[in-house]
């Protein structure tokens, strides 16, 4: 009987590379989980990043930074802008969320606005105290176990302190107080403003503010509110003076309509006015509920931004850190 004869390949066109297309099962286990553009490359092809790589491999360099960055200090960041409803405290929560998520906790966020704000009331649980009754009792917590019955604990791992009830308006000095308490118990501490940068309160948080981030919408009274606080800070000069010349701007979307003339503006007046860190957040349904604000149920094209947004920071606070030393 004669043997069975196998069909012989045909010939390679010529300038094709000799590679053999038949898969392993390794190979397709590869196909499967990386597509034929990680098969391509594991034959030795040079293949140009897809898109959706690029920004996978940028969020990652961005959350390493997050997590991997050390200061010899506590750190601040202070959210500001005197315009109301431009997104100070849901964006103190998002970062902060931030912060706690990538690096595990370490993170709070406070309440440094002369009124009481809504801070508390965005932040997920209801704590019976918060600055107030910390500022109160300051003297007498002496380690993390009592400070935290003072906090909103997230499920983000940060915490949060902020209005319970009615309270007196803060003063500077209260602001040295609680900041120099934190300090003890917190790497980052993220600073939520209220509406009146000539404020006791405002002018001692920038006195522990390593870097200022100004919210602002495409809207003309937001972008008003932002161009006062920088001239206020050019006017006191100094620190407040250097903070506003490294200000990090970000270019919030609450839903409501936009005008495209009106966000050419904005763009142009911000780059006039020499701002050269600009982040956009989109708009995101969670936020735009208007209650509690849990970083797990943000969109992910929001914490994708507030990642990024968070990385400059991070940028911002190794170069401060570094000229000091």
């Amino acid at each position: 009987m004669d043997a069975p004869t196998t069909a012989a390949e045909p010939p390679k066109p010529a300038g094709v590379p000799n590679v053999d297309l038949r898969m392993t099962r390794r190979e397709a286990a590869e196909t499967s989980r990386h597509g034929w553009r990680g098969v391509l490359r594991n034959m030795g092809l040079t293949i140009k990043p897809s898109a959706a790589e690029t920004r996978a491999a940028e969020l990652g360099r961005a959350r390493s930074l997050i997590r991997l960055s050390q200061w010899q200090r506590s750190v601040g960041i202070l959210v500001a802008n005197p315009k109301g409803g431009v997104g100070k405290t849901p964006l103190s929560l998002a970062i902060g969320g931030c912060f706690a998520t990538i690096r595990g906790g370490g993170a709070v966020v406070v309440e440094v606005a002369d009124d009481p704000g809504a801070l508390s009331v965005r932040a997920e649980g209801r704590a019976p105290v918060g600055v107030a009754e910390l500022l109160r009792d300051i003297e007498e917590i002496r380690g993390a176990g009592h400070l935290a019955g003072y906090v909103s604990q997230q499920t983000s791992y940060a915490a949060v302190i902020g209005t319970v009830g009615d309270r007196d308006a803060l003063t500077g000095d209260d602001v040295h107080r609680l900041t120099r308490k934190l300090d003890e118990f917190y790497p980052v501490r993220v600073m939520d403003t209220g509406n009146q940068p000539s404020s006791s309160a405002f002018h001692g948080a920038l006195e522990h503010t390593d870097v200022l981030v100004i919210p602002v919408l495409d809207a003309l009274d937001a972008l008003q509110g932002a161009m006062q606080l920088l001239r206020h800070l050019h006017q006191l000069g100094g620190h407040a003076q250097h903070l506003a010349q490294t200000a990090i701007v970000v270019r919030t979307h609450d839903g409501r309509p936009e005008d495209a003339e009106v966000s050419r503006v904005v763009g142009e007046l911000l780059e006039q006015s020499g701002i050269q860190a600009i982040h956009h957040v989109p708009v995101d349904r969670h936020i735009a509920e208007r209650a509690a604000l849990t970083y797990g149920q943000l969109a992910p094209a929001t914490t994708d931004a507030i990642t990024r947004l968070t990385a400059g920071i991070v940028d911002q606070l190794n170069t401060e850190l570094r000229k000091a030393q």
